[in-house]
């Protein structure tokens, strides 16, 4: 009878789920990266010059500040912004001055598993402007 109960431990602690698994899968918060270019030269308008890292502004619908990085790096200038997976807002907007106000909206897609949950930004959408989605890159090019 030891045996089989020996067997039995030795079975349900090798069968039993590893947590310490579970950080291989975890993807982090979503994360979106927009570049801003000239509707007219296609030109980064942070890389001409025409605007600089300290005119923009990101806020959600309620007026609150989103969470947002410059990356320059050679003449490569993108925002980053990872929106709050715990607020109502869907909807962002980017301002650079009195005449740039730019809508984007989206949906958080929420998946839950055993071990984490992950969220992914799903149907990104410029209201007010020409706009294209890399989806190799997950670059969202919006042209002022």
């Amino acid at each position: 009878m030891r045996k089989y109960l020996l067997l039995f431990v030795i079975l349900v602690t090798f069968n039993s789920c590893n947590n310490a698994d579970c950080a291989l899968y975890a993807t982090g918060p979503p994360i979106t990266y927009i570049e801003l270019v000239d509707s007219d030269t296609g030109e980064n308008i942070f890389t001409s010059g025409t605007y600089q890292y300290s005119d923009i502004e990101v806020i959600n619908d309620n007026n609150e500040p989103v969470t947002f990085d410059f990356i320059n790096e050679n003449d490569y200038n993108i925002i980053r912004f990872i929106p709050y997976t715990y607020s109502n807002s869907n909807t962002v907007f980017i301002k650079l001055d009195d005449t740039i106000n730019i809508k984007v909206t989206f949906d958080i897609k929420k998946i839950e598993t055993e071990c984490y949950t992950n969220y992914y930004i799903e149907n990104l959408v410029v209201e007010n402007y020409p706009s294209e989605l890399n989806v190799n890159t997950g670059l969202l090019i919006i042209k002022v």
